[in-house]
């Protein structure tokens, strides 16, 4: 099955913007000037917008063959005539008609395997002079199709030439006045532009992309903040949930979305694994107590008095380590040992409580 990544998007500047995604280029087209980022996946996004807006990735390729009167270059807009899904390992037959009369190509399954994570286009040996003359122009595409549309990049093909790509996993989140499947130039993509890799920005295939007020980007594993409150609100009970709804309307100033990196129990081990063999035999649990320490990625930005994981709310007391570090209670109905498994390295949480 596909897997698929989302990016979510936020937007924090006064204005409404046209968020738009492009996939980075393979390291073997780099340094080619003739090849042009390509995307029609764009999203226009209002200020501060409470909705829940995003670009959703699936891994899977897409090479693509076209010919048309339109000459590959900036600003043209380029549309393949055939494309097809395909995987690392294979190898794809672009073959482009001579003219007249003018005629889009073919893009067949070739022969053989491409190097080991890599993918090959073979165009055969078409007369690219005569055809350009005439006023008939190829084009070959690799990117991602996705449901906001297709990311990638576009070049005019040589004759009897092997395209070798060697795919990364990686994006840029512009915004700015680009054309749907209109060429265009990687510095000004990459300009000012949010950088995601997968898999260091993701978290659970996830992560957020702020515009900030002040024109710069945040990059944040996970999903928004919005997002998990409101996914833990269904958990909480009738008081959790009107403290959290109090605390932030949503207001992103009172709530900071981190992820845990390692967690400490201050109980001795020996103290934990007494606490979970008598809850275990206990006919009847009451409330467990515990304490510890977590480090989280990033930090704080405000003095938060608890976090949410999962629908289960833990006491902050305090904090060192520039704010990365984190002191905690629990004292609830959750068995120690349910905790323990609930709070680990990786684990997405909420901060909340901020006056």
């Amino acid at each position: 099955m596909t897997t698929n990544y989302t990016i979510y998007l936020v937007n924090q500047s006064s204005t409404t913007q046209t968020f738009w995604c492009f996939l980075t280029r393979p390291q073997e087209l780099a340094s080619d000037p003739a090849v042009f980022a390509n995307s029609s996946a764009s999203l226009a996004i209002r200020s501060n917008d409470p909705a829940t807006n995003s670009f959703v990735i699936p891994v899977q390729y897409v090479v693509g063959a076209g010919a048309s009167n339109n000459a590959v270059g900036l600003n043209v807009q380029i549309n393949s005539t055939i494309s097809q899904n395909t995987d690392v390992g294979q190898v794809w037959d672009a073959l482009y008609a001579d003219v007249p009369p003018n005629m889009g190509p073919t893009l067949t399954p070739g022969s053989g395997g491409a190097p080991s994570n890599s993918l090959q286009i073979v165009t055969n040996a078409f007369d690219q002079g005569n055809n350009e003359a005439n006023g008939w122009y190829s084009n070959q595409s690799f990117g991602i199709q996705t449901s906001s549309g297709f990311m990638g990049m576009t070049w005019s093909p040589s004759p009897n030439q092997t395209r070798t790509l060697t795919p990364k996993l990686s994006f840029y989140v512009s915004v700015g006045s680009f054309g749907d499947s209109e060429l265009a130039d990687w510095t000004q993509v990459s300009n000012n532009a949010a950088q995601i890799s997968v898999p260091t920005s993701f978290s659970a295939n996830a992560c957020t992309v702020t515009l900030l007020n002040n024109g710069t980007w945040s990059v944040t594993p996970g999903k928004p903040p919005q997002m998990l409150f409101k996914e833990n609100l269904a958990m909480l009970g009738t008081e959790d949930i009107a403290q959290l709804l109090a605390l932030s309307y949503i207001d992103t100033n009172k709530m900071q979305q981190d992820t845990v990196k390692s967690v400490y129990w201050k109980n001795t081990t020996e103290a934990l694994d007494a606490a979970i063999e008598e809850e275990q035999d206990a006919a009847l649990l009451t409330n467990t107590f515990l304490t510890g320490t977590i480090t989280v990625t990033a930090a704080l930005t405000a003095a938060f008095t608890y976090f949410v994981l999962s629908g289960v709310q833990f006491t902050v007391t305090g904090t060192s380590g520039q704010g990365t570090s984190v002191n905690f209670s629990y004292n609830g109905t959750q068995s120690a040992q349910a905790i323990q498994n609930l709070l680990v390295a990786g684990a997405q949480i909420v901060f909340g409580g901020a006056n």
